[in-house]
């Protein structure tokens, strides 16, 4: 492989991981919005499950943990 080669690689790679930065960008959104969603419906109807509490909260801090090592990763 030539260094042509080499380097066309790495765009295609560097493609790659922007799409999946977007990808998962955008489901983590869509994550966020169902959470809020949830919320929005336990406080509503006054709904109360610990099990159901306890998910959101950790989905919240993977969330919070992968936006911040998402933005260490930014320029």
């Amino acid at each position: 492989m030539g260094e042509d080669d080499f380097l066309e690689l790495l765009e295609i790679y560097m493609d790659m991981v922007e799409k999946q930065d977007e990808i998962i960008y955008r489901l983590g959104k869509i994550v966020a919005r169902q959470a809020t969603d949830l919320q929005l419906l336990k406080n509503d109807h006054k709904f109360s499950d610990e099990k159901l509490n306890e998910d959101m909260d950790i989905a919240k801090e993977v969330i919070d943990q992968y936006e911040k090592d998402k933005a260490e990763l930014e320029p």
